[in-house]
């Protein structure tokens, strides 16, 4: 059955920042709209970042056989991690190495052996180091001994875009931007965004709207351009998911490195299977909390 799978693979995200095309609405004829400019800083060796990531989402779910309801249950899925990653080495302007730490990696889900609870992973408290060649991602431990399968798969999740262009960039470089306007996301890049691990669905609507500026800080050398975000995703015939997320992404404007997401809302499940024991239809509703901060810093020297 298709259901538990794309439930389960809701509690697998990342932080994967894609933008493209831009409009905005037309700007007042009494006063020029202030203008938002961002900066790409190159990415180099030393550079290191402290990312935590939760995602946290409860599900309503009920099957019906024939007209008859079968089963009804409650299920919370979640996800907590905290890690350190440092720049090793660079090439061509961008990682190729790095070292990892997680300090905290933690994930309930229904088809774990306790469900109810939230459970360390085996990777927590350990490093590794990552290495890029092209798509494909070599983790080690320390000494350079390859680390147990499972550490490795986990490893490899959640460093995935450690490496990749900054899809941000892409967007906001030499694009001056007014407060208030309206940035217009690639449908395509969803999956990629939440980090699903299959079909999501139709993406009806995703866009982004410069809210504001925020200052630099003692703890914080560049201001901060706030985007309000919202994502709108449908059913499709691949998929029975339906989302609709609303919040605020943060992103530097000295850098484009995305510095925080929150976004919460609605996620609806629903199928049809047709079996020689009758007609089954599951279904599901829930929220969705999607919370992930990033802390850059240089190490003293």
């Amino acid at each position: 059955m298709m259901f538990r799978p794309l439930v389960v693979a809701l509690v697998v995200m990342t932080a994967t920042p894609a933008f493209a095309q831009s409009t905005s609405a037309p700007a007042s004829a009494a006063s020029k709209p202030q203008l938002v400019r961002f900066r790409q800083t190159p990415v180099a060796v030393g550079d290191h970042v402290t990312q935590t990531l939760n995602v946290d989402l409860g599900l309503a779910t009920k099957i019906t056989q024939s007209g008859q309801t079968a089963h009804e249950s409650t299920n919370r899925m979640r996800r907590e991690q905290q890690r350190t990653i440092e720049v090793v080495e660079v090439a061509e302007g961008r990682v190729t190495k790095a070292r990892a730490s997680f300090v905290v990696s933690r994930r309930q889900t229904p088809e774990s052996s306790q469900p109810e609870e939230l459970l360390t992973q085996p990777i927590e408290g350990k490093k590794y180091v990552m290495i890029r060649d092209g798509d494909r991602i070599v983790v080690t431990d320390e000494a350079g001994h390859e680390p147990p399968e499972e550490e490795s798969r986990l490893v490899a999740e959640s460093l995935e875009n450690v490496g990749k262009p900054n899809p941000f960039a892409t967007l906001l470089v030499d694009r001056p931007l007014a407060i208030g306007q309206r940035v217009l996301v690639p449908r395509d890049v969803v999956q990629s965004l939440l980090g699903f691990e299959g079909p999501i669905g139709t993406v009806h609507k995703f866009e982004l709207t410069l809210l504001r500026v925020e200052p630099p800080t003692a703890e914080r050398r560049s201001p901060i351009g706030v985007f309000q975000a919202a994502i709108e995703v449908k059913p499709n015939d691949d998929s029975p998911l339906s989302i609709s997320l609303t919040g605020e992404m943060s992103v530097e404007t000295e850098t484009c490195r995305l510095t925080e997401v929150n976004m919460v809302g609605p996620v609806q499940l629903s199928s049809i299977e047709r079996t020689a024991g009758g007609i089954f239809q599951f279904s599901a509703g829930g929220e969705l909390n999607l919370a992930i901060r990033s802390d850059y810093a240089k190490p003293l020297r």
